[in-house]
Protein backbone atom coordinates (compact mmCIF):
# COMPACT_ATOMS: atom_id res chain seq x y z
CA UNK A 1 0.00 0.00 0.00
CA UNK A 2 1.84 3.23 -0.88
CA UNK A 3 1.74 6.26 1.32
CA UNK A 4 -1.44 7.97 -0.11
CA UNK A 5 -3.79 4.83 0.23
CA UNK A 6 -2.08 4.16 3.41
CA UNK A 7 -3.38 8.08 5.04
CA UNK A 8 -7.26 7.67 3.01
CA UNK A 9 -7.40 4.12 4.06
CA UNK A 10 -7.24 5.58 7.90
CA UNK A 11 -9.07 8.68 7.33
CA UNK A 12 -12.19 6.54 5.66
CA UNK A 13 -11.85 3.59 8.79
CA UNK A 14 -11.49 6.76 11.33
CA UNK A 15 -15.08 8.13 9.93
CA UNK A 16 -16.93 5.35 11.36
CA UNK A 17 -15.30 5.40 14.64
CA UNK A 18 -16.51 6.18 18.27
CA UNK A 19 -16.21 9.74 19.00
CA UNK A 20 -14.53 9.31 22.09
CA UNK A 21 -11.27 10.39 22.18
CA UNK A 22 -9.25 9.70 25.38
CA UNK A 23 -9.13 13.89 26.78
CA UNK A 24 -12.64 13.87 26.90
CA UNK A 25 -13.49 9.60 27.95
CA UNK A 26 -14.55 10.86 31.29
CA UNK A 27 -17.31 12.23 30.10
CA UNK A 28 -17.95 10.12 27.85
CA UNK A 29 -18.51 7.40 30.00
CA UNK A 30 -20.91 9.34 32.11
CA UNK A 31 -23.18 9.70 28.85
CA UNK A 32 -22.83 6.50 28.19
CA UNK A 33 -23.44 4.72 31.67
CA UNK A 34 -26.26 6.67 33.16
CA UNK A 35 -29.63 6.38 33.52
CA UNK A 36 -30.71 9.63 34.51
CA UNK A 37 -32.90 11.66 31.75
CA UNK A 38 -31.29 14.64 32.73
CA UNK A 39 -28.26 14.06 33.12
CA UNK A 40 -27.64 12.36 29.75
CA UNK A 41 -27.91 14.84 27.12
CA UNK A 42 -26.48 17.11 29.55
CA UNK A 43 -23.22 14.90 29.81
CA UNK A 44 -23.19 14.76 26.02
CA UNK A 45 -23.25 18.10 25.62
CA UNK A 46 -20.13 19.12 28.01
CA UNK A 47 -18.53 15.99 26.13
CA UNK A 48 -19.40 17.91 22.98
CA UNK A 49 -17.85 21.41 24.18
CA UNK A 50 -14.81 19.90 25.46
CA UNK A 51 -14.11 18.07 22.45
CA UNK A 52 -14.67 21.49 20.21
CA UNK A 53 -12.07 23.60 22.26
CA UNK A 54 -9.79 20.63 21.49
CA UNK A 55 -10.16 21.26 18.12
CA UNK A 56 -11.31 17.73 17.37
CA UNK A 57 -14.09 18.73 15.40
CA UNK A 58 -15.04 15.31 14.08
CA UNK A 59 -15.73 14.27 17.43
CA UNK A 60 -17.33 16.90 18.38
CA UNK A 61 -20.28 16.93 15.20
CA UNK A 62 -20.43 13.48 15.72
CA UNK A 63 -21.51 14.21 19.86
CA UNK A 64 -23.25 17.19 19.08
CA UNK A 65 -25.30 15.31 16.10
CA UNK A 66 -26.88 12.77 18.85
CA UNK A 67 -27.49 15.69 21.20
CA UNK A 68 -29.72 17.25 18.51
CA UNK A 69 -31.82 14.53 19.15
CA UNK A 70 -32.84 15.35 22.47
CA UNK A 71 -33.31 18.99 20.69
CA UNK A 72 -35.33 17.74 17.62
CA UNK A 73 -37.73 16.39 19.94
CA UNK A 74 -37.78 19.41 22.40
CA UNK A 75 -36.51 17.20 25.81
CA UNK A 76 -34.06 19.37 26.91
CA UNK A 77 -35.12 21.42 30.17
CA UNK A 78 -32.65 24.28 30.27
CA UNK A 79 -32.31 27.92 32.04
CA UNK A 80 -32.58 31.14 29.95
CA UNK A 81 -28.62 31.63 29.94
CA UNK A 82 -28.27 27.47 29.51
CA UNK A 83 -30.52 27.95 26.41
CA UNK A 84 -28.42 30.83 25.11
CA UNK A 85 -25.24 28.66 25.61
CA UNK A 86 -26.72 25.93 23.78
CA UNK A 87 -27.50 27.65 21.01
CA UNK A 88 -23.85 29.07 20.83
CA UNK A 89 -22.67 25.18 20.22
CA UNK A 90 -26.09 24.43 17.48
CA UNK A 91 -24.06 27.66 15.53
CA UNK A 92 -21.13 25.32 15.27
CA UNK A 93 -22.83 22.50 14.45
CA UNK A 94 -24.56 24.14 11.76
CA UNK A 95 -20.95 24.88 10.62
CA UNK A 96 -19.30 21.84 10.70
CA UNK A 97 -22.24 19.72 9.99
CA UNK A 98 -22.51 21.55 6.10
CA UNK A 99 -18.42 20.14 6.77
CA UNK A 100 -20.01 16.79 5.76
CA UNK A 101 -20.47 15.54 2.36
CA UNK A 102 -23.04 12.56 3.66
CA UNK A 103 -24.71 15.42 5.72
CA UNK A 104 -28.18 15.30 3.87
CA UNK A 105 -28.91 19.14 3.39
CA UNK A 106 -32.56 18.82 3.78
CA UNK A 107 -31.89 17.64 7.62
CA UNK A 108 -28.90 20.59 7.82
CA UNK A 109 -32.48 22.90 6.56
CA UNK A 110 -34.73 21.61 8.89
CA UNK A 111 -31.78 22.19 11.54
CA UNK A 112 -31.36 25.58 10.61
CA UNK A 113 -34.79 26.44 10.70
CA UNK A 114 -35.03 25.70 14.09
CA UNK A 115 -32.29 27.38 14.46
CA UNK A 116 -34.02 30.49 12.88
CA UNK A 117 -37.13 30.24 14.85
CA UNK A 118 -34.83 30.80 18.10
CA UNK A 119 -33.27 33.58 16.60
CA UNK A 120 -36.13 34.98 15.65
CA UNK A 121 -37.87 34.81 18.94
CA UNK A 122 -35.42 36.78 20.80
CA UNK A 123 -34.35 39.24 17.81
CA UNK A 124 -31.06 37.66 17.18
CA UNK A 125 -31.01 38.60 13.43
CA UNK A 126 -27.69 39.70 12.84
CA UNK A 127 -27.03 35.68 14.24
CA UNK A 128 -29.62 34.21 12.11
CA UNK A 129 -28.16 35.69 8.72
CA UNK A 130 -24.83 35.28 9.69
CA UNK A 131 -25.56 31.75 10.40
CA UNK A 132 -27.07 31.40 6.91
CA UNK A 133 -24.72 32.70 5.31
CA UNK A 134 -22.27 30.23 7.08
CA UNK A 135 -23.84 27.35 6.29
CA UNK A 136 -24.54 28.10 2.22
CA UNK A 137 -21.22 28.98 2.22
CA UNK A 138 -19.92 25.34 3.03
CA UNK A 139 -22.73 24.19 1.04
CA UNK A 140 -20.53 25.40 -1.43
CA UNK A 141 -24.34 27.40 -2.61
CA UNK A 142 -23.13 30.72 -3.66
CA UNK A 143 -26.79 32.54 -4.80
CA UNK A 144 -27.92 31.50 -1.08
CA UNK A 145 -24.47 32.84 0.72
CA UNK A 146 -24.48 35.64 -1.35
CA UNK A 147 -28.24 36.35 -0.37
CA UNK A 148 -27.67 36.01 3.32
CA UNK A 149 -24.01 37.66 3.39
CA UNK A 150 -26.25 40.83 1.98
CA UNK A 151 -28.57 40.90 5.01
CA UNK A 152 -26.04 40.53 7.95
CA UNK A 153 -23.45 43.32 7.07
CA UNK A 154 -25.14 46.01 8.07
CA UNK A 155 -27.44 44.04 10.69
CA UNK A 156 -26.98 45.46 14.46
CA UNK A 157 -25.16 42.75 16.63
CA UNK A 158 -26.89 40.73 19.17
CA UNK A 159 -25.87 37.98 21.94
CA UNK A 160 -25.34 35.57 19.77
CA UNK A 161 -23.23 37.40 17.37
CA UNK A 162 -19.81 36.67 16.71
CA UNK A 163 -16.82 39.19 16.49
CA UNK A 164 -16.35 41.61 13.88
CA UNK A 165 -12.86 39.56 12.92
CA UNK A 166 -14.01 36.69 13.48
CA UNK A 167 -16.60 37.50 10.97
CA UNK A 168 -14.53 39.11 8.87
CA UNK A 169 -12.48 36.21 8.50
CA UNK A 170 -15.42 34.42 7.66
CA UNK A 171 -15.81 36.49 4.74
CA UNK A 172 -12.18 36.47 3.80
CA UNK A 173 -11.97 32.59 3.53
CA UNK A 174 -15.16 32.74 1.12
CA UNK A 175 -13.47 35.04 -0.68
CA UNK A 176 -10.77 32.85 -0.99
CA UNK A 177 -12.54 30.35 -2.11
CA UNK A 178 -14.54 31.68 -4.63
CA UNK A 179 -11.52 33.08 -6.57
CA UNK A 180 -11.84 36.79 -5.63
CA UNK A 181 -8.20 37.58 -4.39
CA UNK A 182 -8.00 41.84 -4.49
CA UNK A 183 -11.13 40.64 -1.90
CA UNK A 184 -9.43 38.57 0.48
CA UNK A 185 -6.27 40.36 0.29
CA UNK A 186 -8.58 43.88 1.65
CA UNK A 187 -10.87 41.58 3.95
CA UNK A 188 -7.35 40.77 5.70
CA UNK A 189 -5.98 43.88 5.87
CA UNK A 190 -9.14 44.84 7.84
CA UNK A 191 -8.97 41.43 10.25
CA UNK A 192 -5.94 43.12 11.29
CA UNK A 193 -7.41 46.15 12.63
CA UNK A 194 -10.60 45.05 14.17
CA UNK A 195 -10.66 43.98 18.11
CA UNK A 196 -12.12 40.88 18.38
CA UNK A 197 -11.15 37.59 20.18
CA UNK A 198 -7.45 36.72 20.81
CA UNK A 199 -7.28 34.61 18.05
CA UNK A 200 -7.74 36.99 15.21
CA UNK A 201 -5.56 38.27 12.86
CA UNK A 202 -3.27 34.95 13.81
CA UNK A 203 -5.62 32.12 12.27
CA UNK A 204 -6.27 34.51 9.52
CA UNK A 205 -2.47 34.40 8.68
CA UNK A 206 -1.93 30.92 6.89
CA UNK A 207 -4.79 31.16 5.39
CA UNK A 208 -4.23 34.45 3.46
CA UNK A 209 -0.21 33.61 3.31
CA UNK A 210 0.14 31.56 -0.15
CA UNK A 211 -1.99 34.63 -1.98
CA UNK A 212 0.76 37.05 -1.15
CA UNK A 213 3.33 34.84 -1.75
CA UNK A 214 2.10 33.54 -5.25
CA UNK A 215 1.69 37.11 -5.90
CA UNK A 216 5.34 38.38 -4.22
CA UNK A 217 6.48 40.65 -6.80
CA UNK A 218 3.62 43.03 -5.47
CA UNK A 219 3.87 43.02 -1.93
CA UNK A 220 7.47 41.70 -1.11
CA UNK A 221 7.42 43.61 2.41
CA UNK A 222 4.51 42.23 3.68
CA UNK A 223 5.05 38.85 2.62
CA UNK A 224 8.48 38.58 4.82
CA UNK A 225 6.40 39.92 7.81
CA UNK A 226 3.01 37.66 7.47
CA UNK A 227 5.40 34.58 7.21
CA UNK A 228 7.19 35.17 10.42
CA UNK A 229 3.79 35.75 11.94
CA UNK A 230 2.70 32.55 10.26
CA UNK A 231 5.79 30.71 12.07
CA UNK A 232 5.15 32.39 15.38
CA UNK A 233 1.58 31.06 15.93
CA UNK A 234 1.90 27.14 14.37
CA UNK A 235 2.14 26.16 17.95
CA UNK A 236 -1.25 27.15 18.44
CA UNK A 237 -3.43 25.36 15.43
CA UNK A 238 -5.54 22.42 15.95
CA UNK A 239 -8.11 20.64 14.16
CA UNK A 240 -9.25 22.13 11.45
CA UNK A 241 -6.88 25.43 10.72
CA UNK A 242 -3.94 22.97 11.04
CA UNK A 243 -4.27 21.98 7.01
CA UNK A 244 -4.62 25.37 6.25
CA UNK A 245 -1.12 26.35 8.02
CA UNK A 246 0.57 23.07 6.65
CA UNK A 247 -0.89 24.30 3.23
CA UNK A 248 0.99 27.52 3.89
CA UNK A 249 4.03 25.75 5.10
CA UNK A 250 4.29 24.56 1.74
CA UNK A 251 4.78 27.71 0.30
CA UNK A 252 7.44 29.57 2.28
CA UNK A 253 9.48 26.40 3.54
CA UNK A 254 10.80 24.98 0.81
CA UNK A 255 12.53 21.99 2.36
CA UNK A 256 9.76 21.24 4.99
CA UNK A 257 9.56 17.42 5.60
CA UNK A 258 5.72 16.53 7.06
CA UNK A 259 5.90 13.08 8.06
CA UNK A 260 3.73 10.52 7.53
CA UNK A 261 3.10 10.14 11.45
CA UNK A 262 1.90 14.23 11.87
CA UNK A 263 -0.45 13.40 8.76
CA UNK A 264 -1.94 10.27 10.58
CA UNK A 265 -2.24 12.45 14.16
CA UNK A 266 -3.83 15.41 12.33
CA UNK A 267 -6.06 13.13 9.78
CA UNK A 268 -8.61 11.87 12.54
CA UNK A 269 -9.32 15.70 13.65
CA UNK A 270 -10.87 16.73 10.05
CA UNK A 271 -14.00 17.16 8.40
CA UNK A 272 -14.29 16.57 4.74
CA UNK A 273 -14.14 19.88 3.76
CA UNK A 274 -10.86 19.99 6.45
CA UNK A 275 -9.55 16.75 4.80
CA UNK A 276 -9.62 18.20 1.56
CA UNK A 277 -7.67 21.09 2.18
CA UNK A 278 -5.66 18.42 4.15
CA UNK A 279 -4.55 16.81 0.88
CA UNK A 280 -3.85 19.96 -1.33
CA UNK A 281 -1.10 20.40 1.32
CA UNK A 282 -0.47 17.16 0.77
CA UNK A 283 -0.80 17.40 -2.99
CA UNK A 284 1.67 20.78 -2.62
CA UNK A 285 4.30 19.03 -0.80
CA UNK A 286 4.47 15.93 -2.68
CA UNK A 287 4.59 18.01 -5.69
CA UNK A 288 7.29 19.70 -4.58
CA UNK A 289 9.59 16.91 -3.68
CA UNK A 290 8.69 14.42 -6.60
CA UNK A 291 10.11 17.16 -9.06
CA UNK A 292 7.83 15.46 -11.39
CA UNK A 293 9.65 12.29 -11.11
CA UNK A 294 6.59 10.32 -9.50
CA UNK A 295 3.63 11.42 -12.18
CA UNK A 296 1.33 8.49 -11.18
CA UNK A 297 1.35 8.55 -7.41
CA UNK A 298 0.76 12.75 -7.70
CA UNK A 299 -2.02 11.36 -10.06
CA UNK A 300 -3.66 9.69 -7.68
CA UNK A 301 -3.00 12.06 -5.05
CA UNK A 302 -4.55 14.55 -7.40
CA UNK A 303 -7.83 11.77 -8.34
CA UNK A 304 -8.45 11.85 -4.50
CA UNK A 305 -9.04 15.85 -4.43
CA UNK A 306 -10.97 15.77 -7.04
CA UNK A 307 -13.43 12.99 -5.69
CA UNK A 308 -13.96 14.52 -2.28
CA UNK A 309 -14.36 18.23 -4.08
CA UNK A 310 -17.21 16.01 -6.10
CA UNK A 311 -18.58 14.52 -3.24
CA UNK A 312 -19.16 17.87 -1.49
CA UNK A 313 -20.64 19.05 -4.24
CA UNK A 314 -22.90 16.44 -4.87
CA UNK A 315 -24.97 17.91 -2.14
CA UNK A 316 -26.10 21.08 -4.45
CA UNK A 317 -25.54 19.76 -7.94
CA UNK A 318 -22.87 22.81 -7.56
CA UNK A 319 -19.26 23.10 -9.10
CA UNK A 320 -17.83 25.42 -6.30
CA UNK A 321 -15.35 23.55 -4.83
CA UNK A 322 -14.19 21.64 -7.89
CA UNK A 323 -13.15 25.30 -9.11
CA UNK A 324 -11.99 26.07 -5.53
CA UNK A 325 -9.43 22.55 -5.93
CA UNK A 326 -8.73 23.71 -9.67
CA UNK A 327 -7.33 27.35 -8.33
CA UNK A 328 -5.42 26.17 -5.81
CA UNK A 329 -3.70 23.28 -7.90
CA UNK A 330 -2.91 25.70 -11.08
CA UNK A 331 -1.38 28.32 -7.79
CA UNK A 332 0.88 24.98 -6.43
CA UNK A 333 2.08 24.09 -10.00
CA UNK A 334 2.45 27.70 -11.41
CA UNK A 335 4.37 28.81 -8.03
CA UNK A 336 6.75 25.35 -7.52
CA UNK A 337 7.85 25.64 -11.13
Amino acid sequence: MNPHEELNSLYLRLKEADPSLERGESLWTIFEDTTDATLRPLALWTFSQNQFDLGHFRSFLVSFSLLMDWIRKDELTLTPKQELDLYWNYKSYLIYAAEQEDMPVALLEEDFDRFVDFCDTHGFSRTRDYIGFMLYSKLGDEEQADHYLAEWVDAPPDELSDCPSCEGFSRMTYAIERGFEDRALLLYAAIRHERGCSRMPDQAHPYILPLFISRKKDRFDWTDQLTQEVKRVKPLFTGGDEPYHLYAEMYYDPNYVWSMEEKKQLIPLLTDRGYLQFLLAHYAASYRAARHAEVAYLGVLRSNIYEVAQELDRRIDGHFYLNFVERELKRVTEFIV
